[in-house]
């Protein structure tokens, strides 16, 4: 499968991009399904509700990107995949403020909570992607 999807789309887009984006959607399922559970479900405010899910969604990324988008460059042990955890928090900070910010603001403004959640995950993904490929899994090449 994945080498039918590099011959397909591979020339434009490059196959890592292509898998870190697949996980990212399966991310935002999970970012969802967390804000959803402690905004609506347990009555967290929306702001605490989506850092909270946006850290959620953050770490299952990590964990799903290190077993499938950087299988070649996989951190193993325990210390590489806690300093890797780290490393991947600390880039996709930027991503997370951002997200965190942009869908408070459509909240506020009366959009649906689901639009502003989704609106706020998809502003980081091009930076996380950038970020996180140079400083989390290429201090996994040895």
């Amino acid at each position: 499968l994945l080498l039918l999807i590099d011959k397909i789309v591979g020339h434009i887009i490059p196959l890592r991009f292509v898998l870190f984006a697949s996980v990212g959607g399966m991310g935002l399922f999970v970012h969802l399904a967390v804000l959803a559970t402690l905004n609506r479900g347990v009555g967290i405010s929306f702001v605490n509700a989506n850092l909270s899910a946006a850290m959620v969604a953050m770490t299952f990324n990590f964990f799903v990107n290190n077993l499938l988008t950087y299988r070649d460059m996989r951190l193993k042990g325990f210390w590489p995949i806690m300093r890797g955890l780290l490393s991947f928090y600390a880039v996709c900070a930027i991503g997370t403020i951002s997200n965190v910010g942009i869908a408070s603001v459509l909240f506020q403004q009366h959009y649906a909570w689901w639009f502003a959640g989704i609106a706020g995950a998809l502003l980081g993904a091009v930076w996380n992607y950038t970020v996180t490929s140079i400083f989390t899994w290429r201090t996994g090449r040895s």
